[in-house]
């Protein structure tokens, strides 16, 4: 064989350019959106199960075990009564519960991934506004948002909604720049697929997407036109679920919880919906209200209070100096509009809301991303001073103001230093874009270290949530972690705790939950309280997944690990009761009723999807099963154990023993209390007091 000349070899080897090379390799933006993503899924997933409530856990747990479950969100294995909303945020979990089994890994870490991938949607989404520094800088904001990070380490129902606004934004950008039809489509898909998770809030984004978009470049009828088409796709989409519920006769699927008349148009639209502004919008004879006390009282600067200021109130200032800039330097009218009206809409919903968890306001990490980050690019494309130094400067000051607040709280006082230092970077970012002026160079490197200078201080406070779990509340450990209700309790020994086994950061005496008095759950495994319940009265509740209750004088326990229980004690317990029922059963199909679910959530973690009847449905006041119901249920040998509450681990609180007040007459869950005492014997050799055998 005669050999090639090697002129010729070298005509068909493979030439190595510097741009080839490259391609190969990846380029700068495409290594700093790997090094983001995995920064992300440290800071979200490392060493979760904290902060795992075991009201959603039982849910994911309990829709894996069958495809109804699945479909109607069953809080229970048995599918007897659903959760309080549309089960969109747990579909993810429910199948990676079912595919992998059962663990707090297995229920949290979707939630973390879902942020992560939030964080990467809005960097390419930031660079389609004002180019690479916009993408970085817009990326680095939702990685790093305390409250984001907070709820995603947790299998709270937040992360895979801020996730679907990250890909609204992403195909409403396409959309508003290109003037296109489908583009807007697909961004009401996935507002409809946002509704899915979180309901109504997900609409407030339609008003900025068709604002933004009459503002495009093409006859005005065919922007209406657009508009109108795509809003009603995103509508029926967005009902897609409640229609198929509501079509199934009642006796064919779970009661919908948290509603007076089984009906999931309630469900979303009273109680998740004006029942979530109090008073002003309350009608208690159509829906039931509900407002979680977390995060102080409605007003125009509730944002900046201390319950939400380091949450997510610190890039607020930014974010409005943001927009002015923009403005001013004459971006892109449609994605100003966009991005303005968006961040305006959401930021007077939260000020409005009557009661709130702080990681509600998650979701606004995406927009006020996307302002700064476009701000400050689009400044230093134009080569603006002023915009480029005013920016940093702002979140730095207002990162100071807020560290200097609560300087004096051993749990927070880690903040200043790094508040300070957060100061002296911007100070060098005023030296640093003054030579690239002077230069008329921009440097990458000076976008970097304004990065930092934006976002140090909130950073800190977002890596410090890694070692704060809170399954009831979470929030970050910065500022309102310590002074607000159901946050950080110190960087001392504490007795509450994470993971199963694990040991909490807390101050003393107070696990790593923070504020309140907290007694032990229904499984000894307390969470931290403000006395506050659902139904009005002061039972030392929490809300949203944990709950707290009394396991009888002297044997509360504080824990915000949320799994069985963070302490070997409470599993211990769980896993007796539990074995004790197996073992007692007899054949029925329940092991055994409760009152409520968040005392049954417990023992269906402990039983790995064993069926517990939860009467009367998240706070026990549903009317579900009726008295009539239940007694059926006894007289069929369905049911025969029934854990009532008067001071064992199984219920609390007293004789009532209930998170509603369930001695009253006038709920079903009073009347069939008051039936079982009467009607039943109590068991006095089983693990837990309280527990009595119905029927033969």
């Amino acid at each position: 064989m005669t050999a090639l000349p090697a002129s010729a070899a070298s005509a068909f080897s493979p030439v190595h350019t510097p741009a080839t090379t490259r391609r190969r390799m990846g380029t700068p933006w495409h290594w700093s959106l790997l090094v983001m993503a995995v920064a992300a899924a440290i800071l979200t997933a490392w060493g979760v199960g904290g902060s795992m409530s075991d009201y959603y856990a039982s849910i994911a747990l309990s829709m894996s075990r069958s495809w109804p479950n699945f479909l109607f969100g069953s809080f229970d294995p048995a599918g007897t009564i659903t959760l309080d909303k549309i089960p969109g945020s747990f579909w993810i979990p429910a199948l990676t519960v079912r595919i992998f089994g059962f663990s707090p890994a297995a229920v949290i870490i979707p939630n973390a991934l879902a942020a992560a991938i939030a964080a990467v949607v809005t960097a390419i989404t930031a660079r389609r506004w004002a180019g690479i520094t916009s993408g970085l800088v817009g990326g680095a904001v939702v990685a790093t948002t305390p409250i984001l990070v907070a709820v995603a380490r947790s299998n709270q129902p937040e992360t895979f909604f801020v996730l679907a606004l990250a890909l609204t934004a992403w195909a409403a950008t396409h959309a508003l720049r290109r003037a296109s039809f489908g583009w807007l489509v697909l961004a009401g898909v996935f507002i409809a697929a946002g509704f899915q998770t979180y309901m109504l809030e997900a609409w407030a984004v339609w008003p900025a997407l068709a604002v933004a978009y009459l503002c495009t470049r093409q006859p005005w009828w065919r922007r209406v036109w657009h508009v109108a088409v795509s809003a009603a796709l995103s509508l029926v989409l967005s009902l897609g679920w409640i229609i198929a519920v509501s079509l199934v006769p009642a006796s064919d699927r779970p009661y919908i919880g948290s509603t007076l008349t089984n009906n999931p148009w309630e469900t979303v639209f009273g109680y998740n919906g004006l029942g979530r502004f109090g008073s002003t919008t309350a009608d208690s004879a159509a829906y039931r209200s509900f407002t979680p006390p977390f995060s102080g009282t409605p007003s125009a600067v509730r944002l900046l209070n201390g319950s939400l200021a380091d949450q997510i109130g610190w890039l607020i200032p930014t974010a409005i100096l943001a927009i002015v800039i923009l403005a001013v330097l004459r971006f892109r009218l449609p994605l100003l509009v966009f991005g303005a009206v968006w961040f305006v809409t959401f930021a007077g919903m939260f000020s409005l809301v009557a009661g709130m968890h702080q990681f509600y306001t998650a979701s606004m990490a995406i927009p006020m991303a996307l302002l700064t980050g476009a701000a400050f690019a689009w400044a230093r494309r134009r080569g603006i001073l002023w915009a480029q130094i005013a920016l940093p400067a702002v979140a730095a000051t207002t990162a100071l103001i807020i560290s200097l607040s609560v300087a004096s709280d051993r749990g927070a006082a880690f903040s200043l230093p790094i508040a300070v230092a957060q100061v002296l970077v911007a100070v060098a970012v005023v030296a640093a874009v003054v030579v690239d002026h002077r230069r008329a160079h921009p440097r990458l490197l000076t976008a970097v270290v304004a990065a930092i200078a934006m976002l140090l201080t909130p950073a800190s406070w977002a890596v410090v949530t890694m070692w704060s779990p809170n399954s009831t509340n979470p929030t970050a450990a910065g500022v309102a972690s310590v002074s607000g209700i159901g946050g950080f309790g110190g960087f001392g020994p504490g007795t509450g705790g994470g993971a199963p086994g694990a040991t909490g950061l807390g101050g003393p005496g107070s696990g790593a939950s923070g504020s309140g008095s907290g007694t032990s759950g229904p499984l000894g495994a307390g969470h931290p309280g403000d006395g506050f319940s659902r139904s009005g009265g002061q039972t030392g509740a929490s809300t949203d997944g944990a709950r707290e209750r009394s396991s009888g004088p002297g044997t509360g326990t504080r824990n915000s690990g949320g799994f069985a229980a963070s302490s070997g004690e409470a599993g211990t317990g769980a896993a007796a009761t539990v074995a004790w029922l197996t073992e007692h059963q007899q054949g029925t199909a329940y092991l055994a009723a409760t009152f409520g679910a968040q005392s049954a959530a417990s023992l269906i973690l402990a039983s790995d999807g064993g069926s517990f009847l939860p009467i009367g449905g998240f706070d026990e006041r549903d009317p579900a099963p009726t008295l009539a119901a239940f007694q059926t249920l006894i007289a069929d040998g369905k049911l025969r154990y029934v854990i009532a509450g008067n001071g064992g681990f199984g219920g609390g609180g007293g004789p009532s023993g209930g998170l509603g007040g369930t001695d009253n007459a006038s709920t079903t869950a009073g009347q069939i209390r008051t039936w079982v005492v009467a009607n039943c014997t109590e068991v006095i050799d089983a693990p837990m007091s309280g527990l009595y055998s119905c029927g033969s």
